[in-house]
């Protein structure tokens, strides 16, 4: 298939988003030190905004004292941002979901939703690491880029050039299938390769390969898009650095 043409059909637009999970005791709206300790170390790492603050709880207990309790954990969260800083988290959307049908205290948390520089979260990683192009969409089964997909390619490049030792595997994972008859987790892949190396990265600094659905975030069968969302991406492996 040919790459990087557009055409004028309905986009697949979400992105997958990075996210930080804080957890509170039993019955608790206020977080304990080690997990406010986390979440504000967490904001030292280039984030750029906030932009969902969700809470949830175990089903122990009733309905309506569970949607309060959610609702007051995810205020207390979005409290506590906006001290730390204001700037990345007042857009927020704060929203408490009521209970998972689950007694897993696990599920007694806030989970922060935000957007991070490409750059930045590669230049702090470390070899090994894999790291979520989030703002790279493709058209639905296919691999062909959307034209909102551009900035993050040319940050990655930039990035590449700016740090020459920085060695990477593209790659590519999809969603809602067991088997990627057609690689297309692999094309995407490529597609990533074949911008960089069209625009004078050495082919010696990079791989790419399909890895279909084998390497799921969340387990499969998926139940929601969000789910969705997440298992379909493309990753850099840090390779060197």
């Amino acid at each position: 298939m040919k790459h990087l043409f557009f055409f004028l059909i309905m986009p697949w637009c979400l992105a997958a988003q990075d996210s930080i999970v804080v957890h509170f005791g039993f019955n608790a709206d206020q977080l304990n030190v080690r997990e406010a300790n986390k979440l504000k170390k967490s904001l030292k790492s280039g984030i750029v905004s906030i932009d969902r603050i969700v809470g949830t709880t175990d089903s122990l207990g009733v309905d309506i004292y569970n949607l309060d309790l959610s609702q007051r954990r995810a205020q207390h969260v979005k409290k506590l941002l906006d001290s730390l800083n204001p700037l990345v988290s007042n857009r927020a959307t704060v929203l408490g979901k009521g209970e998972v049908l689950s007694s897993n205290p696990l599920d007694r948390k806030v989970v922060i939703y935000f957007q991070q520089r490409l750059s930045d979260k590669l230049k702090s990683a470390k070899v090994g690491d894999n790291i979520k192009m989030n703002q790279l969409n493709f058209q639905p089964g296919l691999d062909l880029l959307l034209p909102e997909s551009i900035p993050t390619l040319s940050e990655l490049l930039t990035t590449m050039v700016e740090n020459p030792k920085l060695q990477v595997a593209v790659e590519g994972h999809i969603c809602c299938a067991t088997s990627d008859d057609l690689n297309l987790s692999g094309m995407r892949a490529k597609v990533v390769y074949d911008y960089l190396v069209n625009n004078g990265i050495s082919a010696n600094r990079l791989s790419h390969q399909g890895f279909g659905s084998s390497r799921p975030i969340i387990p499969l069968p998926e139940t929601t898009e969000e789910e969705r969302i997440q298992n379909r991406r493309v990753e850099l492996r840090i390779v060197a650095h």
